[in-house]
């Protein structure tokens, strides 16, 4: 809700197809919610105001959990060298001493890879679209 009034505040239109009652831990499952809506509203933002959405949708698939996070942005895919993951474009406050950005996907798919899934991120035009798999049961412990 939080995330969606931000959205909405800064003129993003937001759509949510999202109703919750798996064996996924909320915590786990908020690190998720939080790094991609953040991701898709800073997209949005940069924006023309009013050209932004962002579509919240989570589906089942027998075990399976796919949430998928598509927004409208600017076009530009930032790629680090052998990443498989977009990087950031986020500039840290005090960047001599460390970077509190640039993590945010890299913690998305640790806790995919934890309940037995992954992060699939597609670009078509100005579209981004991320789907995270979770498969409901037991995680793997690090």
């Amino acid at each position: 809700n939080d995330k969606c009034r931000r959205a909405e505040k800064a003129g993003i239109r937001f759509d949510a197809d999202f109703h919750y009652g798996g064996e996924i831990p909320v915590f786990d499952l908020g690190i998720i919610l939080h790094n991609l809506l953040d991701n898709a509203i800073e997209a949005c933002e940069k924006l023309e105001p009013g050209n932004g959405f962002i579509r919240l949708k989570l589906k089942r698939k027998k075990q399976f959990l796919l949430l998928e996070v598509e927004n409208s942005f600017d076009g530009a895919v930032p790629v680090s060298k052998g990443s498989p993951l977009p990087s950031t474009t986020k500039q840290s406050i005090v960047p001599e001493i460390i970077t509190e950005h640039g993590i945010g996907l890299e913690n998305v798919r640790d806790i995919a890879e934890r309940y037995f899934g992954g992060i699939n991120i597609k670009v078509k035009g100005d579209v981004f679209h991320v789907t995270v798999m979770l498969q409901q049961g037991e995680a793997k412990t690090k």
